[in-house]
């Protein structure tokens, strides 16, 4: 048994009003005399100001129906009430017709036992069997529709081509840690036959196997496009000597290992762009790194550095993922998009994780038992008030 508002129990003070009041009630009078008091019997004389067996069970109730009003408010969270609950399963389904056509009898079956079965996309649609809606999904978004999952799940299915482009490359939190429906076959993407013309004259392009890779110059094939050509005009606009020296690095990493050349620039007429907050509009042409996580990107060209819960700056430097980070998005800005390449069930299970019970925000589940409770208590209070003409 949780306490989800334990501040509300001041309101218990509240208790005190009843008590004085019946106190107050129960306080023995002034006798005043008058001419015809020797008249009166002895019984017709006495005090009937004292508190009865009925005033005291008007009291309870009253204190009672108080106690239980604040009970509301601070509301109950019992876990014998959770596990007596019916199980909570949920199928999620990445937005993709084979996918959605290989697992339609699981997801039908799934249906018929009265699981939740959504698409994983803008306000997480209903699915319904043999509609493939229009639906907006964007796979940078991932956690925030994952975010609309109730965090008293007690299990999740996640559908999905098994590819690595479904998901955000970062950490993803879920409520319960899924469990992976990948599909078996899909249409293979075409490689990208644009490349990026290094300074030594060879370029820089995808294989066969969609792998990025420097290609002599006599090996490139006719059909092949040179959308770039080296150096990279970058300007570095940070606040911290330290940042710039390990964009810097990253920099020549790229260099040593994939031929990438870059020159410095000016704002203006720089290609790439590293800095620490937004620098108002992006310009059209220009890619920018932010290094600040409190920054969210407001574009595709702005791409943040740091993550404060999947990817902190100091992590990422310290594990060399800083090329990496950078050479993604900045392969693309140039022209070559990389092959969409599949991914095991064990890479892709790697992507999320539980989210503890103690961060999940829970809710009071006897909030009904309490209400009904307080009606009860207050029909008492008022036949008893009633009664006793209080």
């Amino acid at each position: 048994m949780e306490w989800i508002q334990p501040a509300f129990f001041w309101g218990l003070l509240g208790i005190s009003v009843p008590i004085a009041i019946h106190l107050w009630n129960g306080r023995r009078g002034k006798v005043i005399a008058w001419a015809a008091t020797d008249w009166l019997s002895a019984k017709e004389s006495q005090s009937n100001r004292s508190l009865k067996l009925e005033h005291w069970l008007l009291l309870l109730f009253r204190l009672l129906l108080l106690f239980f009003l604040v009970l509301v408010l601070v509301g109950l969270w019992w876990k014998s009430l959770e596990q007596a609950s019916s199980p909570e399963v949920v199928h999620l389904i990445v937005p993709n017709p084979a996918v959605e056509a290989e697992f339609r009898f699981e997801l039908e079956r799934a249906q018929a036992r009265g699981e939740k079965v959504y698409w994983m996309a803008e306000g997480l649609p209903a699915y319904e069997v043999g509609e493939n809606p229009s639906l907006d999904f964007d796979a940078g978004k991932s956690q925030e529709y994952l975010d609309l999952l109730p965090l008293t799940l007690d299990s999740l299915h996640l559908y999905s081509s098994g590819m690595a482009s479904d998901f955000r490359p970062d950490l993803l939190w879920v409520p319960k840690n899924p469990e992976l429906h990948l599909a078996a076959e899909l249409p293979e993407s075409r490689v990208s036959t644009n490349v990026i013309g290094l300074e030594n004259g060879d370029f820089l392009g995808l294989d066969a196997k969609g792998m990025l890779a420097k290609i002599p110059s006599d090996l490139l094939l006719q059909e092949e496009k040179t959308v770039f050509s080296a150096p990279i005009p970058v300007h570095i606009e940070l606040t911290e000597e330290t940042g710039k020296k390990e964009i810097e690095a990253a920099l020549d990493a790229l260099k040593e290992v994939y031929g990438l050349s870059f020159s410095e620039a000016g704002l203006a007429d720089a290609k790439v762009v590293f800095a620490t907050q937004q620098i108002g509009e992006t310009e059209a042409g220009k890619l920018c790194f932010l290094t600040s996580a409190s920054t969210r990107p407001e574009s595709d060209l702005q791409i943040r550095l740091e993550d404060p819960v999947s990817l902190p700056w100091d992590e990422s430097v310290e594990k060399g993922v800083l090329p990496e980070l950078i050479l993604a998005p900045l392969i693309e800005f140039l022209g070559i998009k990389q092959r969409d390449l599949p991914a095991t069930k064990s890479q892709i299970a790697q992507k999320f994780v539980e989210i503890p019970r103690s961060k999940q925000a829970l809710s009071a589940n006897a909030t009904e038992i309490m209400l009904i409770l307080v009606v009860v208590l207050f029909g008492i209070e008022r036949f008893l008030a009633y009664r006793n003409n209080l």
